[in-house]
């Protein structure tokens, strides 16, 4: 009896396994079309005509917005192309992704989403850098590696000079990174109180606490 009851035991326990195994395995491989992020803006991705589909999906996934190249790949192949391209696309199996063209994407999208994205709603850009690009980074805003948006100019001006906290701060800050101090003889002159304006945009006057913004920077 306890021959034949291992017999049964045995057959159950691993078509259990299997089937724990192969659920397993199938959530793993369907969580990986799941969006990166819960709460991310919307932001323009620009595909250039010397772009690749390596390019593409490689961008896509170093900047965060799918979490596998290859899954989105297959999205891209799986997903209907109701816009097929003519010339100058970028072929996916049966399907095209057009350059020259921006897309508005975001990391709260699936996988599938932004395949369906890409292979239907280009918008043409006005410019694709024939010119030269300001900036090789494909996205508008700017993002940082891994999808947070970068910080402007401005932002980083004023990071680096947040220890400008009086005037006499700012025309010390004046230099290679610019800003501008008001002449003595102007002073003179005028008989108004000199003022400075930081690298970073800030506005300082002699003899007073505190800042403005530079209207004209």
């Amino acid at each position: 009896m306890r021959k034949r009851a291992s017999l049964i035991i045995i057959p159950l326990l691993v078509t259990a396994l299997l089937l724990v195994g192969g659920n397993y395995l199938y959530k793993s491989r369907q969580s990986k079309f799941d969006a990166p992020r819960k709460d991310a803006p919307t932001v323009q991705f620009r595909v250039s005509k010397e772009n690749t589909l390596i390019a593409v999906t490689g961008n896509l996934h170093y900047y965060g917005f799918v979490k596998d190249e290859d899954v989105l790949k297959y999205a891209l192949e799986q997903t209907k192309d109701s816009t097929p391209g003519k010339g100058g696309v970028i072929k996916v199996g049966n399907n095209t992704i057009d350059t020259e063209a921006v897309y508005a994407i975001s990391q709260t999208m699936s996988a599938w989403e932004i395949a369906r994205i890409l292979l239907n709603e280009g918008t043409p850009s006005v410019s694709d850098c024939d010119h030269g690009c300001p900036s090789t980074n494909p996205f508008n805003p700017e993002l940082l590696p891994g999808g947070d948006v970068a910080p402007t100019l401005q932002e980083r001006m004023r990071a680096k000079y947040n220890w400008v906290k009086t005037y006499e701060d700012c025309v010390k800050s004046i230099g290679h990174d610019g800003g501008q101090l008001t002449s003595e003889e102007n002073f003179i002159q005028t008989g108004r109180p000199r003022k400075c304006i930081a690298p970073d945009g800030r506005v300082f006057t002699q003899g007073q606490e505190g800042w403005t913004e530079d209207i004209g920077g």
